[in-house]
């Protein structure tokens, strides 16, 4: 990481001082031509208004300035000096055409050939008027911005590894922050957690998420150990009636045997419907569903449970009514676990909510979700008791005198999660209004 922060440093410190070296080196060149270009200017002016007595006046009294890096003089045809301080022009190859060139110019004041920008204007009897001024200031300032240039370079490679260090310590010590919590999770501490700077960074993005799964994680942990302790509890009593009716079927006379063994059947569903249904929210809350979800309209699903719940309302003394907000909620989902949710929420309701002599099944949408539910006018659940009821294995009657095994709401809300939804446990004043509070499309 250092080396990478070191290595990005130096190619923008590169490409900007470039561009500066670049830029600079084209102004510097269009300002010397414009210059060159006034001066040669003002000596035409003066041969075409007073001609050549008075050019060679004005070159003197130009050069008479010291101005090393200026010359000017007429030329013959071969493009050698006749007066000024110009000898010639070195590069002959090059013929003698009016305009701005550049190229190397022999001045008598200096003992090397000079690079220079000149201007060239034809005079009479083939002679050539010359003025122009060499790269000298241009030269310098390139020097310096090529010094400076080598310095920024050194300066951003040592600047960039210092920065990428301090970077890599920062990120080393989050990222081994959060091994180390791994580390301990994988040995078995499920309390540990990521913790959390509080500066809104990405860091503290990814330890609020890896702390949400550890916190789902223990959840499912700890309800794992508690179904395993109801799991053995509540099958402990129709296990042992299971065995006490087979025990007496294999000893009553032949005649009292089948009426026992439809008791053991009878035994034997019950612990089928127990393990069904632990079996169903495993698979709920494990995703293993999702390949099978289809559209289907809620409302209809809804008036369908109605119509199959009906004759045993009526058995039970109790009004079925159905309320479904449109004639059509459509709804991606597992229609047979939706199903088995719902008769779970009815069955409770005329299990513990006939009192109230009516039920309602709903369907509508709100704020973009699907909810279909239960609700009755029975005694309800109190609030602090509702973590309990939907609790696996949960159960109110502490003297579990009442037939079932407190799965109903926990699988209810399972396949809400399935749903990327939720069970709402709420007062219907009186009585319970449970709801499964769906997304329409639960495929993302």
């Amino acid at each position: 990481m250092a080396l990478l922060s070191a290595l990005l440093a130096f190619t923008a410190c590169l490409t900007v001082m470039g561009f500066i070296y670049w830029r600079t080196g084209h102004d510097e060149a269009g300002a010397l031509r414009r210059h060159v270009t006034e001066e040669a200017a003002v000596l035409n002016d003066v041969y075409l208004s007073a001609g050549r007595p008075a050019l060679r006046r004005a070159i003197g009294d130009t050069l008479g300035a010291n101005d090393p890096e200026y010359f000017a003089a007429t030329l013959d045809g071969q493009g050698r000096g006749r007066s000024g301080n110009v000898e010639a022009l070195v590069d002959p190859s090059q013929p003698i055409a009016p305009g701005y060139r550049t190229g190397l110019v022999r001045v008598r004041s200096h003992r090397v050939p000079l690079d220079a920008g000149y201007l060239l204007r034809p005079l009479d009897n083939g002679d050539w008027l010359v003025s122009g001024r060499g790269y000298g200031a241009r030269a310098s300032l390139q020097r310096t911005l090529e010094r400076s240039i080598l310095i920024a370079s050194i300066l951003s490679v040592l600047l960039g590894l210092l920065c990428g260090i301090l970077i890599a310590r920062y990120v080393g010590r989050r990222v081994e922050a959060i091994a180390e919590v791994a580390d301990r999770v994988t040995g078995g501490d499920l309390d540990q957690r990521v913790p959390i700077a509080g500066n809104g960074d990405a860091f503290d993005a990814l330890g609020g998420r890896i702390n949400h799964m550890l916190d789902r994680i223990g959840t499912l942990m700890g309800e794992l150990r508690m179904v395993t302790d109801a799991l053995a509890h509540d099958l402990r009593s129709p296990v042992g009636r299971l065995r006490a009716r087979v025990d007496a079927a294999l000893r009553a006379p032949r005649e009292e045997r089948e009426t026992l063994l439809a008791g053991v059947i009878q035994e034997a569903d019950s612990l089928m419907r127990i393990l069904g249904t632990v079996l169903e929210i495993g698979r709920s809350e494990a995703m293993a569903s999702r390949n099978q979800f289809a559209p289907l309209d809620a409302a209809g699903l809804v008036a369908e449970l109605a119509e199959m719940y009906e004759p045993l309302a009526e058995d039970a003394g109790v009004s079925l009514r159905v309320e479904a907000g449109a004639p059509r909620l459509g709804l991606l989902g597992h229609r047979q676990l939706l199903a088995q949710a719902l008769s779970n929420l009815v069955d409770n309701a005329l299990a513990y909510g006939a009192s109230g002599g009516e039920i309602l099944l709903f369907a509508r949408e709100r704020h973009g979700r699907v909810e279909v539910g239960v609700a009755d006018k029975g005694p309800g659940i109190p609030p602090e008791d509702r973590d309990e009821a939907r609790r696996r294995f949960g159960r109110l009657d502490s003297s579990r005198s009442r037939a079932g095994a407190g799965l109903g709401l926990a699988l209810a809300e399972a396949v809400a999660h399935l749903h990327e939804g939720a069970l709402q446990l709420d007062d219907n004043c009186p009585g319970l209004r449970a709801t499964l509070v769906l997304r329409p499309d639960a495929t993302r």
